[in-house]
């Protein structure tokens, strides 16, 4: 596990936290585990702790890239502040994350596009939606790099700072460089390491559960169409949509109907996430498109480019919509790089 690397820097309280959102406070249990929150070419080194002007110290990293580059969450959280007034430290958006950490990120952008007037305002800062009080998930759209504040001379880049619960400063850099890891993804291996749905969820036998189903059988009631796989586990999971059904199976000759009493001897377990290595998703309120991997897990696809490689030219004729309420059936997990 990281360490976490502590700085007696200028309290964040400086930048007139008493408009904060007051989100719940969660208890941290382990290192930031995060995804790098610019998505294009960067700059970056270990600047923590540098000094700057009237005695301060640098409690971040400063993520230099050019103007309008998108910035995206990164850890999942509620935004706590977001102002639509400029400070004099520029455009800032500060999520509590859902890991107890505070992520914030500084100098967004202030200009109109193409120009260095200062005369962008919020909507050229925030992505539309973004405001405080929002909950964002982790790797979503939420900004654009800039040179607002007192960034104006120094070139346009994000200054993203990770802190503890008690407004304490940590050294982002070693959970900037962990989230630069490369995962590999190969389509064929993804789908031969999820065979049957049981593999997928890793459902296994349990000796204590009495089981009123056959593991891996496909099963129904008369007076509803909906499907269920019954797992190792003796639970029945249900098929979200015929889109999610048909990366499974082919047609539905191998559907067993039983009684309603039958069916209500199988406890729930969830639901069937989309067959990994099959198609790409996205959620309806998030542009962002994800490759599927393993349990659910969801690979964020950096650039068109890189689900192009994968995917083929007409990738985008892959890709199906995660209605919101489904989404808590999937995690986040490394985006795929190039």
């Amino acid at each position: 596990m990281l360490v976490p690397a502590l700085t007696k820097a200028q309290s964040y309280s400086n930048y007139g936290n008493s408009n904060f959102y007051h989100a719940p406070i969660i208890e941290i249990s382990g290192s930031p585990d995060i995804i790098f929150p610019v998505e294009g070419v960067v700059n970056f080194s270990d600047d923590f702790g540098d000094g700057r002007s009237g005695g301060r110290l640098h409690e971040g990293n400063d993520l230099m890239a050019p103007k309008m580059t998108p910035i995206v969450a990164a850890r999942g959280g509620r935004i706590i502040s977001a102002p639509m007034t400029e400070p004099s430290y520029g455009y800032t958006i500060s999520i509590a994350g859902d890991d107890g950490y505070r992520y914030n990120y500084l100098h967004l952008n202030n200009d109109q596009v193409g120009t260095d007037d200062g005369l962008g305002g919020p909507e050229h800062a925030y992505v539309p939606g973004i405001s405080q009080g929002v909950t964002v998930i982790q790797g979503q759209h939420i900004a654009w790099v800039g040179d607002s504040g007192n960034a104006e001379s120094t070139g346009s880049h994000l200054h993203f700072e990770i802190r503890l619960a008690d407004d304490t400063a940590i050294n982002p850099y070693p959970y900037l460089n962990a989230a630069l890891k490369i995962y590999a993804y190969n389509i064929t291996d993804v789908k031969a390491n999820s065979p049957t749905i049981n593999f997928d969820k890793g459902l296994k036998v349990n000796p204590e559960t009495t089981i009123h189903c056959e593991a891996g059988s496909l099963i129904r009631i008369p007076e509803n169409s909906s499907v269920y796989y019954c797992g190792a586990d003796g639970k029945r999971y249900v098929f979200p949509n015929a889109k999610t059904y048909a990366t499974w199976y082919a047609d539905f000759s191998s559907v067993k109907i039983i009684s309603l009493e039958e069916m209500s001897k199988i406890m729930l377990g969830g639901n069937v996430s989309y067959r990994p290595g099959v198609k790409l998703v996205k959620i309806q309120t998030d542009p962002h498109v994800y490759a599927v991997d393993l349990n659910g897990t969801l690979r964020l696809m950096i650039t068109p480019a890189i689900a192009n490689k994968y995917y083929g030219v007409n990738w985008n004729k892959n890709v199906e919509d995660i209605p919101d309420a489904f989404f808590s059936n999937y995690k986040i997990g490394a985006p795929i790089n190039n």
